[in-house]
């Protein structure tokens, strides 16, 4: 199985690793399917494939050591629509089958295919949303005059004050 959080507030609102874990658990225990490892990245974002369980699991698969993956979610295993499909051809050349255990679907099928483009495909919107959202929040909050980032060694924000930042003797020397 592959789970993944790519933030604390993920972790904390749902899709949370132990979360993941035990919905699946669950299915493959009702099921009688054995789970031979489990593959988390934590706090890492799905839109790069340069994840160290990620790439683990495809050596594993690669290897022939795995004959399933299963996830909860297909935003969990990629963000990025080709990165997705990608993953997935690979798993059915090597044949390893892949199941989203929220989705439900047989992507061996023309519809299931189809269903994974189209999830994939509103993964990525929701990931480019997400993007365009947050910086439009951080250059609203600089317009505003807040300080925006890490605070620079030596100094921290004024109580009260959106944009001035103080001296702090201790780190400053």
């Amino acid at each position: 199985m592959y789970v993944r959080v790519s933030t604390e507030m993920q972790s904390t609102e749902g899709y949370s690793i132990d979360g993941q874990i035990n919905q699946i658990k669950e299915y493959c225990d009702f099921h009688h399917f054995e789970v031979k490892d489990i593959y988390a990245d934590r706090g890492i974002s799905g839109k790069s494939m340069n994840r160290p369980e990620l790439q683990r699991m495809l050596k594993d698969a690669k290897e022939g050591n795995i004959d399933c993956v299963m996830v909860y979610k297909t935003n969990r295993l990629a963000r990025n629509t080709s990165d997705l499909l990608k993953i997935v051809e690979d798993l059915h050349k090597q044949n390893v089958e892949f199941f989203s255990l929220s989705e439900r679907m047989e992507v061996n099928t023309s519809s299931g295919k189809l269903m994974l483009q189209i999830l994939a495909s509103f993964s990525e919107f929701e990931r480019n949303n997400i993007v365009e959202n947050v910086f439009m929040g951080q250059t609203r909050r600089a317009q505003e005059g807040y300080y925006q980032g890490n605070l620079p060694l030596g100094y921290d924000k004024i109580p009260d004050s959106k944009h001035e930042l103080m001296i702090n003797q201790h780190e400053a020397n």
